[in-house]
């Protein structure tokens, strides 16, 4: 069994990594707003960036799960691409490498993610838009919103009033019907966007996780929200992110491609084509980690009216366990086929959810690699979670199966997580009231294609 105490043991070393990072480390003096390196040894030990806030530019437009960190991405980006760079992200999320991309001027970066949601929140935050222009719209909404004579359609969807209060769904409605009112798409969606976060926050959902459920203390007649004075407070906080955004990207000429669809899939993007690939993907599957599609739900119903957000998160990565234990993808990873063979002692069932989240992973890897040039660096953000009590080692298993692909690993580094929202405890043996602490750790995977 591989113990967690061994975590930070397992390295790898790569005179062709050091010398990329000696090279170009101290190429460039780095906004405020970053991390900047002292040195080689520094750019190797530094990742925690506990001192910085994550909700910088348009990064700090929305909340999403298990958020990629600007600082991270940015210090990674910085020494492995340049303006020449065509990037990509095949679990771009919310869209921080996009961003990130934008802001350092890259020739291309593109995304693919499978939540709508994400993409909708990916395109709003790299869409600059001329702040003042916000201001006015803004106010423009807020006037029609108090005249009491306009008329509007009251939203309505499966299970609405369980979510919400009668009067809330009604001021939502009305400030939904102001919004789509406004002719440029851009800032239609700006403010969706906006509109979406309220609508979070005056729903009677518990924010402290990301499954959807009611939180007691708002299901009284003292939680009694105001809709337009929360817009105001959020368009207000989102006007200024983008004011400070806005300068900084309004001179690049960075080309971005959002792709909605299935990373396990190959997308429209050509073989041999990509200079860096930098994500973060998921540590397991949805239904036993972080669900994506429930966290989404509710802000896309309003602003899609799309129900398909409902079977996301069985369409994300190990979201269908229907496999069995002779798959290929064993005997390609040493440390996956001893762990599963623990949880199988435990439950087939888990161990199934697991080899299903691992296959889909493989098929990530393969799609990355056939897109990579040759001698370039693909760098994975991962954790490492615990099901039935064993400690899985998402970062040996990346490593071996990648290796069958035509990767080597170059390096593993840890870092603690700091300001990514994640649950504090969850629930690895699913039998209630047994908790532990969730992933409290990630590995940063530096694979260079062969």
């Amino acid at each position: 069994m591989i113990s967690e105490s061994k975590q930070l043991k397992i390295n790898f070393t790569s005179e062709n990594l050091f010398r990329i990072v000696a090279s170009n480390y101290n190429r460039f003096t780095e906004y405020e707003n970053y991390y900047s390196t002292e040195d080689t040894k520094n750019w190797y030990s530094e990742w925690d960036f506990k001192n910085y806030n994550p909700n910088i530019y348009s990064h700090g437009f929305h909340q999403y799960p298990a958020k990629f960190i600007p600082q991270l991405a940015r210090k990674i980006l910085r020494v492995f691409t340049d303006e020449n760079s065509v990037v990509l992200d095949n679990f771009s999320g919310s869209g921080t490498t996009l961003i990130e991309c934008l802001l350092l001027n890259r020739k291309k970066v593109i995304g693919i993610e499978l939540n709508p949601f994400a993409c909708f929140m990916a395109k709003v935050k790299t869409t600059p838009i001329e702040p003042n222009k916000l201001r006015e719209y803004f106010l423009e909404i807020a006037y029609n919103y108090a005249d009491k004579n306009i008329v509007y359609d009251e939203q309505v969807f499966y299970n609405i009033n369980f979510w919400f209060k009668k009067e809330t769904i009604t001021q939502l409605s009305k400030l939904k019907s102001m919004i789509l009112k406004i002719e440029d798409e851009n800032i239609k969606n700006f403010f969706l966007l906006s509109l979406s976060e309220v609508i979070r926050r005056v729903s009677l959902t518990n924010h402290s996780g990301f499954k959807l459920c009611r939180d007691k203390n708002k299901i009284t007649e003292d939680f009694n929200p105001n809709v337009l004075e929360e817009f105001r407070k959020v368009s207000s906080r989102n006007i200024n992110l983008m004011s400070q955004f806005f300068d900084k990207v309004k001179n690049s000429k960075t080309e971005i491609k959002i792709i909605e669809g299935d990373s396990r899939i190959k997308q429209e993007i050509e073989d041999n084509s990509i200079d860096f690939i930098l994500t973060s993907p998921p540590y397991g599957d949805s239904r036993t980690t972080v669900a994506y599609g429930q966290f989404s739900r509710l802000s896309w119903q309003w602003i899609n009216n799309n129900n398909k957000i409902y079977s996301l998160d069985e369409e994300l990565l190990g979201g269908k366990n229907n496999v069995d234990f002779n798959n290929e993808i064993i005997e390609y990873s040493p440390i996956l086929k001893e762990q599963l063979e623990e949880i199988k002692t435990k439950c087939t069932k888990r161990a199934k959810d697991v080899l299903s989240f691992y296959i889909d992973l493989y098929k990530t890897l393969k799609n990355a690699h056939d897109y990579l040039k040759s001698d370039k660096y693909f760098v994975l953000v991962t954790g490492n979670r615990t099901v039935k009590n064993v400690f899985l080692r998402t970062d040996i298993i990346i490593s071996e199966l990648s290796a069958t692909l035509g990767f080597k690993t170059e390096k593993i580094l840890y870092r603690n997580i700091i300001n990514k929202r994640m649950p504090a405890k969850n629930s690895p043996t699913n039998e209630k009231g047994v908790l532990c602490d969730t992933i409290l750790k990630e590995n940063i995977i530096f694979l260079r294609k062969l």
